[in-house]
């Protein structure tokens, strides 16, 4: 999957490049911008006999500067925005002597849902391409902190089979920071995205080695 999102991720760049036209003046505004992604997460090297859903869906809010390459197809783009990732599973999330783990729901216990939400800080940095005709190409990197960690379980009680609703805030062993890049393709509004994490959203040694890589699609202006 790494190896997949960095080739295609040099080939549109390529592509970009070999169809870059020198403009009269510059395709991009020098202004401040917002946009939304709605995305989906693919959880990946989840431990053995954990199942995690298909869909996991997502959003991330964001507002960010651009600031054009004098008179070129190319700008810089810099901002600050929300990610916030909804994980599904078929297991509920433990801690045992510091280190955390997930525990598989048993197959008799009734549950509609059960999920680990995580809401990051994000500062997203960008390489922007533009044509004439709205075609657009954008290679960056995104740092984030987490500011929200929860989880979530709603089904039968498993001490007395009622129903119950619980939610858990405190949750160790969570990475304070996450990194890694992201790209987007599209024309004029409307994009496709992706963003693959190299941090692990759990402490190394202390829990689960899972990472979510994003796809999705983006609204914005630029």
């Amino acid at each position: 999957m790494k190896k997949l999102f960095l080739f295609l991720i040099s080939f549109f760049a390529l592509n970009a490049v070999l169809l870059a036209q020198k403009p009269s003046e510059s395709l991009f505004s020098d202004k401040f911008a917002t946009g939304i992604d709605v995305f989906n997460d693919f959880v990946m090297d989840a431990p053995d006999g954990i199942k995690f859903r298909a869909i996991n869906p997502g959003v991330n809010i964001y507002g960010m500067r651009t600031f054009p390459v004098k008179k070129s197809n190319f700008a810089f783009a810099i901002g600050l925005g929300l990610g916030m990732h909804n994980l599904f599973s078929d297991a509920t999330l433990q801690d045992t002597s510091g280190i955390s783990f997930f525990q598989v729901i048993p197959d008799d216990l009734k549950y509609k849902k059960s999920k680990l939400s995580l809401t990051y800080l994000d500062v997203p940095a960008e390489i922007r391409f533009k044509t004439e005709g709205g075609f657009k190409v954008a290679l960056g990197l995104k740092v984030g902190l987490l500011i929200n960690a929860h989880t979530k379980y709603k089904g039968n009680d498993p001490a007395d089979g009622s129903k119950t609703k619980i939610k858990v805030s405190q949750l160790p062993n969570l990475q304070t920071w996450r990194f890694g890049p992201s790209f987007q393709i599209g024309y004029k509004w409307i994009n496709l995205n992706a963003f693959y994490s190299l941090s692990k959203i759990f402490e190394e040694n202390a829990g689960p080695e899972i990472y979510p890589v994003s796809v999705g699609i983006s609204l914005r202006p630029f």
